[in-house]
């Protein structure tokens, strides 16, 4: 490979955006190394070529760093056709609108499933099932987001199922479970190869570590769905 468009994505192994980057990158068989880094140890080499200090970063050759989840995926999906995002003007205004709306419902999803402050996490559950009505509502008589045809958007909303699927294997907690076709369609995206090779191998087993070692309102709440004990009949916060 010319070394010019060479690709080298940093990542953190259960940051959802990085999760983002991979998904489409294996979707579109882009060939590509990858460096992962702890986010509360960024090494210095990191800082000094991230914007922001935030993953994912796409190194392209030597010099050219691409950051922020949503420019990746447009950069690999304009180099990678047949594209993903669409070319009316106003739709792709559209689904640029989407893809911010992915990154605000998940970056909300994982400060509920990481909060340590119980009021908080009450709050962040019920905003959460507000806005996964938007979703359900854009999945009127589709299969996708926008029709028949996988699109960009699509691939942004599957570390939201991800996530979810990992708290719903943990805990007896659906939060989905009045949305019958959000949970169709999570089913749909989350079995796409990509989405199965998007993600660390152990990412469920990360995640549940997380969630203990923080001491979160999960796990206070819950701690014997975190061991190999019995488990009760349900999870006190997701009782109907």
């Amino acid at each position: 490979m010319d070394k010019r468009f060479k690709h080298t994505l940093v990542a953190h192994k259960i940051c959802p955006y990085s999760m983002k980057v991979l998904t489409v990158m294996r979707h579109k068989n882009v060939k590509f190394e990858i460096k992962f880094i702890e986010i509360h140890n960024k090494p210095e080499w990191f800082l000094r070529i991230s914007p922001l200090g935030n993953v994912p970063i796409l190194i392209i050759g030597e010099e050219v760093v691409l950051s922020e989840s949503a420019a990746i995926m447009e950069y690999i999906d304009e180099i990678t056709p047949p594209k993903l995002m669409p070319e009316d003007p106003l739709q792709k205004a559209i689904d640029r609108a989407k893809l911010e709306f992915s990154n605000e419902i998940i970056r909300n999803l994982y400060s509920f499933i990481f909060s340590t402050e119980q009021e908080k996490f009450v709050k962040q559950k019920e905003w959460l099932i507000k806005h996964f009505k938007w979703i359900e509502e854009w999945l009127k008589d589709k299969k996708f987001i926008n029709g028949n045809e996988l699109s960009l958007v699509d691939l942004s909303f599957v570390p939201l199922f991800v996530a979810l699927n990992m708290l719903k294997s943990t805990l007896p907690c659906d939060m989905i479970k009045d949305f019958k076709r959000l949970k169709v369609y999570g089913e749909l995206i989350t079995s796409l190869p990509c989405s199965q090779t998007g993600r660390v191998p152990d990412y469920e087993f990360l995640m549940i570590e997380g969630i203990k070692k923080q001491n979160t309102v999960l796990y206070r709440s819950n701690p014997c769905y975190f061991k190999n004990d019995s488990k009760p009949l349900g999870c006190c916060f997701f009782r109907s």
